[in-house]
């Protein structure tokens, strides 16, 4: 009895491996490395005895890394990351040398450098990136003066003289890998004199002995505190959220007939000054004029000139100044002052010395009197609470057309974060998810219904 048999297929089994083979990937990615490589910037100019050491952070107690340079100095990392939801990363290469002795010509066969086709980058997982910035040493020698206290309940240790030499030691045994720069006389020259500017001083012999002095930490800081605030202010972001939007005068009792009555007689007079529209009754110049001559403006115009200014900067490169501040004279500097150095405070000076300055500045013996800057927030805050409780207590039937809220600015920017992230979430779904999405899924069991106990 014959059986049908099915058809060799006529390629030898050497063919159907090698077809396997060319269908895998051509170039064979490398396993994650358990220490990947980072991108740091480091500063031009410094020298080839310049490290990156670890030391201990001066607020927070722990190690960070440094860069030493015994001419330039100190600098430290700063981290700009990207957010999660936007992965990105860094393509590196490295840098094709000419030549050994760097004269130009030099070609490849007389250098017999070999050339190949395989990949000699590195691809990094995210996109960090550590720029090393300057910061003073003093910070660095702080904990060392004016050591944190072994309890809480132990009282405040005797501050006695000690030599530069017993400073740096105590820094050298929290932060061993310091110990070859202090070998150094411009790294100990460098040290001794930031000592010196907060610090009172004695001479024994031929040495010099130091004791931390507060009220000179205090005017250091305070003179860090005002180089920072000028000649321009504090950093954009800064001055919106921390001084203008806590200087901002909150709106009381404004009726929603009169308010509609103001926009009809401001939407006439355009009208009835001709057909031809000067460069001065534009929008964004109406609001800023409007935001600096009224004295009761809103955050959320102020924060909308703002953003206008930041659009109208990058396309036309034409320059605005944004609306003043509706506040006593003097007050918005002194809130200014006082923000930049709660800045200096909270990220590089010790908290517990942290705490004995702040008290300094609230007593009266302090060289900068907050006085005024407190009454016009409290103030402030009076007005605010006032706010409040009048639109609790006012019309209720007010459209919402009419943008009069504190909290608007909150809501849009809420809002805005909000929509960000749905794109950002639609853009990382793929086609075939998409595609099923839009099925018709009416009338179909759930895949928890196969599982049930019959």
């Amino acid at each position: 009895m014959k059986t049908r048999a099915t058809k060799s297929s006529g390629k030898p089994t050497t063919e159907i491996i090698e077809s396997t083979k060319s269908a895998g990937p051509k170039v064979q990615l490398g396993t994650d490395s358990t220490n990947p490589s980072q991108l740091f910037v480091l500063p031009e100019g410094i020298t080839k005895q310049a490290r990156i050491v670890t030391l201990q952070n001066p607020r927070f107690l722990d190690e960070n890394r440094y860069v030493v340079c015994p001419e330039r100095g100190f600098y430290e990392f700063k981290a700009f990351t990207e957010p999660k939801t936007t992965p990105r990363s860094w393509l590196l290469s490295q840098e094709v040398i000419a030549g050994q002795d760097g004269a130009e010509g030099t070609s490849y066969a007389e250098l017999d450098i070999k050339r190949t086709t395989e990949p000699k980058g590195y691809v990094t997982r995210n996109a960090n990136l550590f720029i090393a910035t300057p910061i003073d040493s003093l910070f660095l020698v702080l904990p060392a003066l004016a050591p944190l206290p072994t309890s809480k309940s132990a009282e405040a240790p005797n501050k006695l003289f000690l030599t530069g030499d017993d400073y740096l030691e105590r820094l050298a045994s929290v932060s061993p890998q310091f110990n070859s720069f202090l070998r150094m006389d411009a790294i100990r020259a460098a040290l001794e004199k930031r000592m010196a500017a907060v610090c009172d001083t004695v001479e024994a012999g031929d040495e010099t002995m130091y004791r931390l002095n507060e009220g000179k930490l205090l005017d250091e800081i305070l003179r860090k505190a005002k180089k920072m605030m000028d000649p321009n202010g504090l950093p954009a972001s800064m001055e919106e959220k921390l001084v203008r939007k806590a200087l901002d005068v909150p709106i009381l009792g404004i009726n929603r007939e009169e308010s509609l009555q103001n926009r009809n007689e401001e939407g006439s007079i355009p009208a009835e000054s001709g057909s031809q529209t000067s460069a001065a009754d534009t929008p964004d110049t109406q609001t800023t004029l409007s935001s600096t001559n009224t004295a009761t403006s809103s955050f959320a115009e102020t924060s909308t000139a703002a953003t206008s200014f930041t659009e109208e900067s990058l396309g036309t490169q034409k320059l605005k100044t944004l609306p003043a501040i509706n506040a006593p004279d003097g007050v918005a500097d002194l809130l200014r002052l006082r923000t930049a150095l709660f800045f200096i405070c909270s990220n590089y000076v010790p908290p517990h010395l942290s705490e004995s300055i702040k008290k300094m500045l609230g007593s009266s013996s302090s060289k900068v009197d907050f006085s005024r800057l407190d009454s016009h927030l409290a103030h402030l805050a009076r007005m605010r609470q006032e706010a409040v409780s009048m639109r609790s207590l006012g019309d209720f039937s007010r459209k919402r057309s009419i943008i009069e809220d504190e909290d608007s600015e909150t809501r849009a920017e809420k809002k805005r974060k909000k929509e960000e992230e749905e794109k950002r979430n639609k853009a990382g779904v793929s086609r075939g998810v998409k595609n099923l999405k839009k099925v018709n899924t009416s009338g179909m069991k759930k895949m928890s219904d196969f599982f049930k106990k019959k």
